[in-house]
């Protein structure tokens, strides 16, 4: 019996030592108690070029490699049909009210001009997969984890008394996959370079985009070419891979398209994948090249890692409370969630949201499965959806202070005006630009049907220049405006000049029109005139124009003319129930069981100078606000989740903390996987577009911000009693370097970049410390003060309630 205790102990101690000579658990991350099951499950590390996907299978491991512009040319894309040349139809058939049959003429042209059928968008697919083959052998102790810090995704096992790990990132500064695999034990596998296995059901498609895939292996290099069979102007014409295989302690050896690696000590590889644009010109040899003279070793290419990723994740820091719910492994923790939100919950979940971003954003904003794909027909091809999908996945990074990551959205929407420019002149017959609702590889406008009349959506650039005029506000970089998004909006708003007409009425009339996706109950046609919306967005881009115009000299004639319009837009209606209604026409009925929130847009970013000044119209909007609520709530949330982050952000711009709250709480419950990434629908579907508007509802909630007016915690959520946020972006060039609140009140310190006098306002606070340059409110607004800030001085203020 004494022997048998003894040895029970010597066993506890072999673990204990072992167990310490693991990983640590990451202080920002998580943890998860087994392999994924799926590729949607799989740990995520991005560098917003390259994407794996890790599935942490000891023996038989697989790594799903992407590359941002792998959107496969399933056909070289025609022009937008003649749209425009029906125009004057389709306006006479809606102002009939025969919806329908004018929802069908664009469908009869393209039949006309041999389109056949919906062209959907290039998808977004996988390059290729590493696969590890290791000697199997009895698994206990296994953990694998992201830390959000670093970007590494980790996999660790004991196996016959020893530990074995395999660690790996891709490094934003170098622009490759790094990934290290160490044991105590010998290490013995094999590796390849694989295509990314094609299901049954798939191999007909995937083979009308991929004309051939080739692997190989030579000396400590594999290597992977895959060519495509369509090639258009400004894609890939394929894709080429090299990785670089070292070990240390043991040897290598070839066979066939594999390497293997016997009795080594430690494992090195380091994996660069480049589009080729030339597929006549291997690419091969350069990255071979590189991969040589690159210091594979992985502390100094970690380093590199926390001073670019490390520095963009640690811009903002939001602590709200210790729990132990955040210590639980992942798969328990979505659990616990479910049950229902806590501060310490959020936190966790705050940072995982941002990390997706943060990981799939550089040469393209994130797809709607950011930089990650695992299948060869992914939903809705995995591009990008400007009807409002895009615009939340970027919704938070001006105010966590990454406003080099909207760099970007900007790009992408740069390198597509080309096809811009045609889809306005082509579909509308007008001068200017036109973005379309679905766009990946090229930006023509050619994915609509007789339901989704997406060919007749006006508001697509409108809504991606308020977006960039917003980029303008935080970073006031008068460069940035004039050279870039200044030419964005005014080739907007030449849409606009030639689209608009003047109605019986003397005010504008915009027909066709399209609140997105969303038809009246009264109407089986999602094709109207006067959508809310593309109301809201053609005033907010007329007044952005204006103010932009008038600091950078634009004519007087222009400025006119755009006050002119302004005047003549049509206004807004409030139903008989107090809501404000989507579409304008009092002959339309609502139909709030629906996913988007479109008739909120000038609530979304900032509260529209419109809607400031008139306190029924906020009402009206906040009635919108409960009645879409009511669809959601039986319905854990409801599919679409990101028009419940649109929600969020229009109650916590207004200042609805309850509200706020909720929606906080049911994006917390019922939207997260195991991976930490965000689902589409409560429970499924693999989706970021939660990842950016988690954050930024949470942030939104936190502060609100113009240029001269900061409120601070505007909607804070009633149970954080506690907390602080660091790093937080505000409009005007101002950043919180840190701000505290509890049950006293709180304690904020703002920086600007600029020297400037703003409005500080507080729910709830009576009065302040006084400190110097804060003028203190008066007696009848003891929570407003005037505050001054010199350019790169700080100042601290503190309230009380």
């Amino acid at each position: 019996m004494r022997k048998f205790v003894l040895f029970f102990v010597w066993m506890i101690l072999c673990n204990i030592l072992l167990v310490a000579n693991g990983f640590e658990h990451p202080k920002r991350g998580f943890v998860s108690w087994k392999p994924a099951p799926h590729w949607e499950d799989a740990l995520l590390s991005g560098n917003g070029a390259i994407g794996t996907m890790v599935f942490g299978n000891p023996h038989d491991e697989t790594i799903i490699v992407n590359h941002a512009l792998n959107h496969l040319p399933m056909r070289v894309p025609p022009k937008p049909i003649d749209q425009a040349s029906r125009l004057a139809e389709i306006r006479e058939l809606l102002a009939q009210g025969r919806y329908e049959e004018a929802a069908a003429i664009p469908v009869e042209q393209s039949i006309i001009e041999g389109y056949g059928e919906m062209l959907w968008i290039d998808p977004f697919v996988p390059v290729c997969n590493i696969r590890m083959v290791m000697e199997p052998g009895n698994v206990s102790d296994y953990i694998r984890m992201v830390d959000f810090e670093t970007g590494e995704a980790k996999v660790q096992w004991h196996q016959d008394g020893h530990i074995f790990q395999r660690s790996s990132f891709v490094s934003r500064a170098d622009s490759i996959i790094v990934m290290r695999i160490s044991s105590a034990a010998k290490i013995n596998l094999t590796v390849s370079l694989r295509q990314h296995p094609i299901a049954w059901d798939q191999r007909a498609f995937v083979e009308q985009g991929i004309q051939h895939a080739q692997s190989g292996a030579e000396s400590q290099f594999l290597t992977y070419r895959t060519a495509f069979r369509n090639h258009y102007a400004g894609v890939p014409q394929g894709f080429e891979a090299v990785a670089m295989v070292k070990a240390q302690g043991g040897k290598l050896r070839t066979s066939g398209d594999q390497i293997f690696v016997e009795d080594a000590d430690e494992v090195a590889i380091l994996m660069s994948v480049e589009p080729n644009y030339n597929f006549s010109e291997p690419l091969v040899p350069g990255l071979k090249a590189r991969l040589t003279a690159i210091d594979g070793d992985y502390s100094n290419l970690l380093t590199a890692q926390r001073a670019t990723h490390g520095e963009l994740f640690n811009r903002v820091k939001l602590t709200l409370e210790d729990g132990a719910e955040a210590r639980l492994q992942s798969e328990a923790f979505v659990v616990r969630a479910r049950q229902g939100s806590t501060p310490a919950i959020i936190q966790k979940q705050f940072d995982a949201a941002r990390y997706n971003i943060i990981s799939s954003t550089g040469i393209n904003p994130p797809t709607l499965q950011g930089i990650w794909s695992g299948t060869w027909t992914p939903p809705w091809s995995s591009g990008f959806t400007h009807d409002g999908n895009v615009e939340v996945a970027v919704s938070h990074l001006l105010s966590a202070n990454t406003s080099e990551l909207m760099e970007a959205y900007l790009d992408y929407h740069e390198r597509m005006m080309p096809c811009y420019r045609e889809n306005a002149h082509r579909l509308f017959g007008t001068r200017g630009i036109h973005v379309p609702a679905h766009s990946s590889s090229h930006g023509y406008n050619i994915h609509f049907d007789k339901t989704w009349t997406l060919s007749l959506w006006s508001g697509g650039a409108g809504w991606t220049a308020g977006i960039l005029y917003d980029y303008y506000l935080y970073t006031g970089n008068q460069l940035l405006l004039k050279e870039r998004v200044y030419p964005f909006m005014k080739e907007s708003a030449l849409f606009y000049e030639d689209f608009l007409f003047v109605g019986d009425d003397g005010k504008y009339v915009f027909s066709p029109s399209y609140s997105p996706e969303n038809n009246p109950s009264n109407s089986a046609s999602q094709l109207v005139v006067n959508a809310t919306m593309d109301v809201m967005i053609a005033k907010e881009l007329l007044r952005n124009c204006i103010e932009a115009g008038k600091k950078l000299g634009e004519s007087r004639v222009q400025i006119r003319k755009w006050e002119e319009m302004l005047k003549r837009m049509p206004d807004y209606h409030i139903n008989a129930d107090g809501e404000l209604a989507e579409w304008l026409p009092q002959k339309y009925t609502e139909n709030h069981s629906h996913r988007h929130v479109s008739q909120l847009y000038s609530l979304f970013e900032r509260i529209d100078t419109e809607f400031k000044n008139n306190p029924e119209l906020i009402e009206a909007a906040l009635k919108t606000v409960e009645a879409r609520m009511e669809h959601r709530r039986g319905a854990a949330g409801g599919e679409m989740v990101f028009g419940l982050a649109q929600l969020g952000m229009v109650t916590a711009n207004t200042g609805q903390a309850d509200l706020t709250h909720e929606i906080i709480d049911l994006m917390s419950r019922y939207f997260w996987a195991p991976s930490m990434a965000t689902y589409h629908n409560p429970g499924n579907l693999f989706n970021m577009d939660m990842s950016g508007g988690f954050p930024a509802v949470i942030l939104r909630s936190l502060a609100y911000s113009e240029p001269g007016t900061i409120e601070l915690l505007p909607a804070l959520s009633p149970g954080w009693q506690r907390g602080t946020i660091e790093g937080m972006a505000l409009r005007g060039q101002i950043v919180i370097s840190r701000m505290e609140w509890n049950e006293e009140g709180l304690e904020v310190t703002l920086l600007s970049d600029i020297s400037q006098r703003v409005q500080l306002t507080a729910p709830h606070v009576k009065g302040a410390t006084s400190a110097p340059g804060v003028l203190l409110g008066h007696k009848r607004q003891p929570n407003k003060f005037d505050v001054r800030l010199k350019a790169g001085e700080p100042v601290t203020i503190r309230m009380f309630y």
